[in-house]
């Protein structure tokens, strides 16, 4: 079975875009397609009003005003070119607006940025906000800080005892002590690794609870830490502190329709990346969240924030990563109830529409109320509006701040409805992937990797009072990898890959007391939820499913990673709990073989010339390289038949190339996923080098290694890091299936081995650094006494399942189409058969071995012309014949 991997639209072609994939047919409103050009009539340059690239000086007014100048004289019908040049813009905002720029009430802007940065000077302060926009786009561009909102360093000492550690701030990083980070109350921290994740088994927030103190050298001490918070830190771990000031996101659209942002980058933030509230039809695409440099973190809020649309956001093509909130919030809006004036007539606080469909809910006791259209309403001034419903609703508790225990009002007319997420990469980030909180969405085509918490959480906000219930959410053809490894997602009982559940207020609860936490209900409220087609390798649990009237599960594959931390001493893995579901459809995944990209069986004979490639990459060939070491082909061994007999200390090797002109093939570069699998059978204890990648430089290469003496496998980067299998020694003079499996843009660390389809409890030594293969070559045994077969590559990780199945595929079939070695060797017949066969010339050993390579039948010294094998069952099967031929029967 090959595993998805995410596929990114090109949307750039000759003739400017192509066409997106249709939107879905279960959609209630059938949105339109992003938009993605306008042809426009008029060109305003910002340099005309004073915005000068790359001279340091403050360019808000000079760009404020082309931008309202663009905005004066374009319309829909019309519209108007805003040009940036290629270039830094420098924007030092004074703290008086939660954004350096605006644009208000446009209609039919085209903001050209030309690949242009807009560095921000205040750490505090947003790039750009817009209000009432229409028809408008926000297309390439970058957006950066010169003081960034965040500081990072590396932890130098932890005393877990004494409930403290030490780190080191990196260079160019502000002092934890600074004026942004001390002058806000939404400040925290995180123990983070390279790749800008949470790292597993910690906290995923370390709450400010005390002063830095200085110790050394940018060199601070972070005290009054719970012995729980410290226990899986270590030194040489990432500390991220934060200086979070909610509401100055990258991006905010207001009350907008029709806008889109295209390739727009974003590599940090005091809060979010791109949010919204009350828009519909906007469209994120092409776009990014980038971790930058060497930095390890992002945004410092959720990367997208959705609330109250009427439509939810087209987000296609785009990669965010290393923010420290869910990455996306998408939810109904709320009003709150201030007044019950009769069955039929409430207040509410701010604005709602008539013709509007309002939910109604009990939040201490779990229980709907009701819904309702809104046929009139009274405007009563200080954002209070006297609303006449439809029918009568049984409200019954309210208060003046409208807390966690007053009855609830979710406009469902505005619940982001027709959301589509196509093709985008969300990773290594904090808490959840997308927590769903509205209807109608599709959720396909994208990978969510290494995310602290579920990749997918669907549940109402009743904590928080934003969000309701959901449906017709379809989530299908995604891949989900190692997400959910934080304390909170290890301690909570609904912790999955992908949890649905809804909830009630816990009682009791004091109404302006706080928050009081929730539980479960027993309502149903969340209805027709489709999982489908998904890979999902998981920690902990695969799905939680709870509350849901109408599930489909339908052939997801499912595989428990080898690597889960999250698991205690005596628990198992679940791949499904599921309670209080109605009309539930669950079909499980047709499990097959995985298709590799490149296999050699090695099963040649010593007159073949070529080495046939069985798998899908047919461009790719292997060449023999013996440079005064020997390869043989054709060499018969008992258990396989054929196999490759190595002996090159160094002089020699199999290597990859590509077939159209015979240059060396790099395979997997960089941090990208792959799989090696492949048969040795080891002739003596030495140091052995089964493959080399990359290089020559250190920390470039990637190296599968034998050692010396102990006979323990290894991988290395070359730079002084390694993984070794040291609980499962190769065995000398007999067939190991050896694995070596990389996840995406991991760290060696994560890096898993195996023998004989069992994963080890690998030890590692060194720098968890991140994989960096350079683009060299691939080398098969450049260093190796013994024999080799059946050499597998994949482009991907496999999982446990995976790898299991594949030692089960032990090639032992490994003649050719014939069975016979040549025409002169005796001949086999018939070679379907049910009870006898027979030979040309007498015999005087025989063995039948099984698919599996276990020997069934073994006839030594014998003189025999035929052999009975009707107690065989119906299969194929292996005659190893005089110790030197091979071939193959069918009992049927």
């Amino acid at each position: 079975m090959k595993q998805l991997k995410v596929i990114f639209f090109l949307f750039i072609t000759l003739n400017g875009y192509s066409q997106f994939a249709p939107v879905p047919s279960f959609f209630r409103i059938q949105r339109e397609m992003p938009l993605v050009d306008l042809n426009t009539t008029t060109s305003i340059s910002v340099s005309s009003y004073g915005a000068i690239v790359d001279d340091g000086l403050n360019d808000i007014d000079a760009i404020q005003n082309a931008i309202n100048a663009a905005v004066n004289i374009g319309t829909i019908e019309n519209p108007v070119r805003l040009i940036f040049e290629n270039g830094t813009y420098d924007l030092m905002p004074d703290d008086s607006n939660s954004h350096s720029i605006s644009i208000v009430d446009a209609n039919g802007v085209l903001w050209d940025g030309q690949n242009a940065e807009f560095l921000i000077h205040n750490p505090t302060v947003g790039f750009l906000s817009l209000l009432r926009c229409k028809s408008t786009i926000i297309k390439d561009l970058s957006v950066d800080y010169a003081t960034l909102p965040f500081t990072q360093g590396k932890i130098t000492n932890v005393n877990k005892a004494s409930g403290f550690f030490e780190f080191k701030l990196d260079d160019g990083y502000p002092l934890p002590v600074d004026n942004h980070f001390v002058n806000t109350t939404q400040r925290w921290g995180m123990i983070k690794n390279s790749k800008g994740g949470i790292k597993e088994g910690t906290p995923n927030l370390i709450a400010h609870n005390r002063f830095f103190e200085l110790v050394g050298t940018r060199t601070y001490l972070y005290g009054n830490q719970s012995a729980s918070n410290l226990a899986n830190v270590e030194v040489g771990d990432y500390f991220v502190h934060i200086a979070r000031y909610n509401g100055a996101t990258i991006i905010r659209n207001t009350e907008g329709k029709n806008l889109t942002y295209l390739n727009v980058t974003g590599y940090t933030g005091p809060a979010g990346g791109f949010n919204a509230r009350d828009s519909e039809e906007w469209n994120v695409i092409n776009c990014k969240l980038k971790l930058k440099d060497n930095r390890v973190h992002t945004t410092n809020a959720d990367a997208m924030h959705v609330n109250g649309g009427k439509i939810g956001p087209w987000v296609e093509g785009s990669l965010f990563e290393g923010f420290s909130d869910d990455f996306m919030n998408i939810k109904y809006t709320r009003r709150g109830i201030k007044a019950v004036h009769s069955a039929t007539e409430i207040t509410v606080e701010f604005r709602v529409d008539v013709g509007e469909n309002i939910e109604f809910y009990n939040p201490r006791d779990g229980v709907f109320l009701g819904t309702a259209v809104v046929n009139n309403v009274q405007n009563l001034g200080s954002n209070l509006f006297k609303l006449t419903l439809s029918n009568a609703i049984a409200l019954t508790t309210t208060n003046t701040n409208d807390d966690q225990t007053a009855d609830k009002a979710y406009i469902e007319s505005r619940s982001n409805e027709s959301m589509i997420f196509r093709n985008n990469i969300v990773r290594n980030s904090r808490r959840y992937g997308i927590l769903i909180q509205s209807k109608y969405a599709l959720i396909e085509n994208n990978l969510f990797q290494n995310l602290s918490g579920a990749a997918i959480r669907i549940e109402n906000g009743v904590d928080w009072g934003e969000g309701f219930r959901a449906d017709n959410i379809e989530i299908k053809n995604n891949r989900i990898e190692n997400c959910g490894y934080d304390t909170s997602y290890i301690n909570e009982s609904n912790s999955a890959a992908i949890s649905v559940d809804f909830s009630r207020i816990k009682t009791p609860c004091t109404p302006n007391g706080g928050f009081c936490g929730t539980t479960t209900s027993t309502w149903r409220a969340h209805s027709n939820i489709r999982i489908i087609d998904n890979t999902i390798l998981y920690n902990r649990r695969a799905f939680y499913m709870k509350n849901i009237d109408g599930l489909t599960l339908t052939n997801n594959f499912i595989c428990h990673r080898d690597e889960d931390i999250t698991l205690g001493d005596g628990e198992t893995p679940i791949e499904l709990t599921s309670f209080n579901n109605g009309n539930v459809t669950i079909e499980a995944h047709n499990y097959a073989l995985p298709d590799s990209n490149i296999q050699f069986l090695l099963n040649e004979t010593a007159s073949s010339s070529d080495i046939v490639n069985s798998g899908s990459n047919q461009t790719v060939g292997l060449q023999i390289n013996t440079n005064g070491g020997t390869i043989g082909q054709g060499f018969i061994d008992d258990e396989v038949g054929y196999s490759f007999n190595i002996n090159t200390s160094g002089n020699g090797n199999l290597r990859l190339i590509n077939t159209d002109n015979n240059s060396s093939f790099p395979g997997p570069i960089e941090g990208a996923a792959r799989t090696y699998a492949l048969w040795i059978k080891p002739a003596q204890s030495a140091f052995q080098t089964l493959l080399f990648s990359g290089g020559p430089t250190d920390g470039e290469v990637f190296s599968i290694q034998m050692e010396n003496n102990n006979n323990v496998l290894r991988v290395t980067d070359n730079d002084g890091n390694f993984v070794r299998m040291s609980d499962m020694p190769l065995d000398i003079g007999e067939w190991n299936h050896v694995v070596v499996t990389v996840p995406q843009n991991n760290s060696i660390f994560s890096i898993q081995l195996y023998k004989n389809g069992v994963s080890s409890e690998e030890t590692h030594q060194g720098e968890d650094k991140l994989l960096n293969t350079a683009s060299n070559k691939v080398e098969f045994f450049p260093r190796y006494n013994g024999l080799a077969s059946d050499i597998r590559v994949f482009d991907y990780k496999l999982c446990g399942g995976d790898i299991e199945s594949i030692f089960n595929d032990k090639q032992t079939t490994l003649s050719a189409d014939d069975n016979n070695l040549d025409a002169n060797k005796l001949r086999v017949y018939p070679t379907i058969t049910s009870n006898t066969v027979f030979f040309s010339e007498k015999v005087t050993s025989i063995k039948v071995i099984s698919l599996l390579g276990k020997i069934l039948t073994s006839k030594n010294n014998v003189n025999i012309k035929e052999l009975d094998i009707s107690k065989l069952t119906t299969g194929l099967y292996i005659l190893h014949i005089n110790n030197n031929q091979i071939a193959k029967i069918l009992k049927n």
